[in-house]
């Protein structure tokens, strides 16, 4: 019996401890259920939210505050595509390849079709950006802005044949674009300079765009015979004198005399009134790229290099 009595307190402590770990073991299976599904859970889209209230005898009122879409549906819809408009360009350059030579210099637009078919498009680009511009002319692309221009072109004998076809073509198209309230005047040099429709210097007067003019122009550049030398200081000289809004220069060689420095001291931003801007295209060469490109740089114009034969 004393055996016994001993023994008991012994079986209630062990029974008690075990009770302790079960209910422990208990609890800590169900905090990590709870765990699981809580990291199940996070992150996914609330479906609603149910709000209830009970006042009295009232019945529990649900109010779903998420609207719900259909995603699969919308996903599923093809996405609407908007065509891009389709632009397209005719090219005609039978204008450009129309020659003011004689006839013993036809052959030389066969070569001429295929070494400016790539510039007919910026031809006809720059036509279009005229428009929206104001009142303005564009020789070759460069464009100036007024109502009085004088063209200075190189009638050397370096111009003979392709060059020359396609500069007075250009300086046609150029003409055509006038408006009938512009003037304009031309001027070729080689060693020596010569006036629109072989006028003298003390007759040489701007013209105005009409039904006959252009006409007129074309005869007279198919007239001219190319010279020697380049050398445009007198030319540009009396360009300046006729205070155009803008002088538009064209060579395709270095040039011969004192031009640049004569245009320093008459034409310079910083001695006179008002500079008058010079812009220069280079047509077809390597030679004299620098001094045109100097040129328009110290009179306020544009430099347009014309790649080619």
């Amino acid at each position: 019996m004393e055996i016994v009595e001993q023994v008991k307190p012994r079986f209630e402590q062990r029974a008690g401890n075990a009770v302790a770990f079960l209910s422990s073991l208990v609890f800590h299976i169900s905090l990590l259920l709870l765990l699981a599904g809580w990291i199940y859970t996070a992150g996914k889209p609330s479906q609603g939210i149910l709000l209830s209230a009970d006042i009295g005898q009232s019945e529990s009122v649900a109010l779903d505050l998420v609207q719900e879409f259909d995603l699969d549906q919308q996903a599923s819809e093809p996405a609407q595509t908007v065509d891009a408009p389709e632009f397209s360009l005719d090219v005609n350059i039978q204008n450009l390849l129309e020659s003011p030579m004689q006839p013993a210099d036809a052959p030389g637009l066969v070569s001429l079709s295929a070494s400016l078919a790539s510039l007919s498009v910026g031809d006809v680009s720059e036509k279009l950006s005229l428009k929206g511009r104001g009142r303005g002319a564009s020789f070759f692309g460069s464009y100036a802005h007024g109502d009085r221009f004088v063209y200075v072109l190189d009638s050397s004998r370096s111009m003979k044949g392709d060059r020359w076809t396609y500069a007075c073509n250009q300086l046609i198209d150029s003409l055509n674009g006038l408006k009938p309230e512009q003037e304009f005047f031309v001027i070729c040099f080689d060693m020596e300079t010569s006036f629109l429709f072989n006028a003298r210097p003390d007759r040489a007067k701007y013209a105005t765009i009409d039904s006959t003019i252009v006409a007129r122009v074309r005869n007279w550049l198919r007239s001219r015979t190319l010279g020697k030398a380049t050398m445009p200081a007198e030319a540009l000289r009396y360009a300046l004198a006729f205070n155009p809004d803008a002088i538009f220069l064209l060579s395709d060689g270095e040039l011969q005399d004192e031009s640049l420095f004569m245009l320093r001291l008459l034409n310079n931003a910083a001695s006179t009134s008002r500079q008058i801007p010079i812009h220069t295209v280079h047509l077809f060469s390597q030679e004299g790229r620098f001094t045109l490109q100097q040129i328009a740089h110290e009179n306020g114009g544009s430099f347009t290099p014309i790649q080619g034969r």
